[in-house]
């Protein structure tokens, strides 16, 4: 267990005893003052633990990923006092859902960061509840929470239009209804991943092209197996700022899409094409020539990964001196 008291922080990340810590902390009036609290990953963090942060009124950041043993009604409890949160991560817990979520978001509207990923009992009514609840939103993880589909992709478009960045991987039910809406209203956004959206098509991307997310820099498509060279086109025409684009899977895709995004896209500098059969060439000398600063390549399969705080893109892409297809 870690307490920094000048910056009024709680880490206990991978604690064996996360609830028993919390409760000795609390009786020792160790949690009335703290601004940020981490039990990432942490063992036995029950609602009761949550009870114990009742009383922490100040806290503006509490992390919560991986923990898989508390429920809504804790979170419902926590919701009561705990109203001054900025960033918020409830990772990987499915014992959790709309009820939950939507009481301790509705009691923290000034939330900028939320990480909702893996927690797949959120619906499209929860994602409805927590756009109107917090606005000020400018970073959202909604990975693998199949349960949504378009209406809520559609409200938390005209909701949380401060959205920098949205991530949607592996939610395959949603479509061409809810991105065009993502698309039309999220103008701020930078990063945005739809990878899995397997059943979006090229009207979906048509927003595109008015420059509507002409900030975009990072854009996830991979495994989006039903988008062709018309996406690739509205993006070439709308996307002036794109420096990564990820199209793993993408077998309907050619090398004309790809010279649309040559021609719009000036500051691409990683590109992933990993089964774009198609292409007629996937050479190094190929790709640098339509992409002069291409320098993160990847055709093997290797998985995409672009988290700023992680480790080097270069690990996971690879431009290698030898032209091999």
């Amino acid at each position: 267990m870690a307490a920094c008291a000048a910056e009024r922080r709680i880490d206990l990340k991978e604690h064996k005893n996360a609830d028993a810590a919390l409760k000795e902390l609390r009786d020792a009036g160790g949690l009335a003052d703290i601004d940020e609290c981490t039990v990432e990953y942490a063992q036995h963090v029950t609602d009761e633990s949550l009870r114990a942060l009742s009383g922490s009124t100040r806290l503006t950041m509490l992390n919560l990923n991986a923990c898989q043993d508390y429920t809504d009604e804790g979170l419902a409890d926590l919701s009561r006092t705990c109203t001054s949160l900025r960033t918020l991560s409830l990772y990987w817990n499915v014992n959790i859902g709309d009820e939950g979520v939507t009481k301790i978001t509705a009691a923290n509207s000034s939330l900028t960061s939320l990480n909702l990923s893996g927690c797949k009992g959120l619906t499209d009514l929860g994602a409805a509840k927590v756009a109107h609840s917090c606005p000020k939103l400018t970073q959202l993880d909604l990975t693998r929470c199949p349960a949504l589909t378009n209406p809520g992709l559609v409200e938390l478009a005209k909701r949380c239009t401060q959205l920098v960045e949205l991530r949607f991987y592996a939610c395959g039910y949603i479509g061409n209804e809810g991105v065009s809406a993502l698309l039309s209203h999220l103008h701020k956004i930078r990063l945005l991943d739809l990878c899995g959206s397997k059943e979006i098509t090229d009207e979906a991307l048509e927003t595109v092209r008015g420059g509507g997310v002409k900030n975009l820099v990072k854009f996830n498509l991979g495994w989006c197996v039903k988008l062709a060279d018309g996406s690739l086109a509205a993006i070439g025409e709308g996307c002036p700022n794109l420096q990564y684009l990820y199209l793993l899977g993408n077998t309907n895709m050619t090398t004309e899409g790809l010279k649309h995004v040559s021609r719009g896209c000036p500051k691409l500098c990683g590109l992933d094409i990993c089964g774009l059969s198609k292409v007629d060439d996937r050479s190094n000398a190929a790709m640098k020539e339509l992409f002069p600063n291409l320098t993160l390549l990847a055709k093997l399969g290797a998985a995409p990964y672009y988290d700023d705080e992680s480790p080097d893109e270069q690990t996971h892409w690879h431009m290698p001196t030898s032209d091999s297809a």
